[in-house]
């Protein structure tokens, strides 16, 4: 996934497993914004749930039982 930074305006890549786990994380935690930091200036860049969710189409939420066990 391709970002453009909202300070630097650099663009950087978000990698299929990054965007995964945060998908992941927003689901469990019940966010609505993954906070992505850009390598060039460590700013945080707020990213929605359904665009990391349009940028992971085959992604699914996993149910409670395949996390524990």
């Amino acid at each position: 996934m391709q970002i453009r930074c909202s300070n630097c305006h650099k663009p950087f890549a978000l990698g299929k497993a990054t965007v995964h786990n945060a998908l992941d994380q927003m689901a469990a935690e019940d966010m609505h914004h993954f906070n992505a930091q850009c390598p060039h200036c460590r700013r945080a860049n707020r990213i929605s749930f359904e665009e990391l969710k349009h940028a992971a189409p085959d992604w699914e939420p996993q149910s409670k039982e395949e996390k524990t066990g």
